[in-house]
């Protein structure tokens, strides 16, 4: 038993690592080269600039200022530009909220890291349209049961809510 546990933990060991875990380091060099030494920003912009926004809308590069030695080791570098790549007519209301996303931006780090925008024109990469989960018809059976299940509701909006999301929970699952 302990030669089969051995080999197993020996196999392990010695199994190349996941590839998930090295695509990060891959890609670190090429985030840095663009300003992004912490790449949250790029996988968490719909959460700083809003979804709606992040559709039109995607960091490119981060341009800091040059500094002295001396005044790098103050502390955090600031006055940094940001290039947004912009689709289409976007770039004129994203130019007038430059205020408020510049001020989402500098909450997320935590700092005043970026001074101002800078907009570029251009189409952002397809977003993988995801596909609508198909919901089936109830059995008579099914149907029955659910209407069993929601009798005791009093209030009939609230039953008929419930009604319909009882269908969609239960169409959705195999039958």
């Amino acid at each position: 038993m302990n030669e089969l546990l051995g080999n197993r933990i020996a196999s392990r060991r010695y199994s190349p690592a996941p590839i998930g875990g090295r695509v990060m380091e891959a890609a670190r060099d090429t985030f840095k080269k663009r300003g992004f030494a912490q790449v949250q920003i790029l996988s968490h912009w719909p959460e700083i600039v809003g979804e709606t926004l992040a559709e039109y809308c995607a960091p490119e590069k981060l341009s800091f200022p040059r500094f002295s030695k001396a005044e790098k080791q103050k502390g955090p570098s600031t006055g940094a530009v940001l290039t947004l790549r912009v689709e289409g007519p976007a770039a004129v209301e994203i130019k007038h909220l430059e205020p408020q996303i510049v001020s989402r931006i500098n909450a997320y780090y935590g700092y005043d890291a970026v001074a101002r925008l800078k907009l570029v024109q251009g189409p952002l990469p397809h977003k993988p349209v995801r596909k609508r989960r198909k919901i089936r018809a109830l059995t008579p059976d099914e149907r029955k049961k659910l209407g069993q299940e929601l009798e005791s509701i009093q209030e009939t909006p609230l039953r008929g809510a419930l009604a319909r999301l009882g269908e969609r929970v239960i169409g959705a699952n195999k039958g």
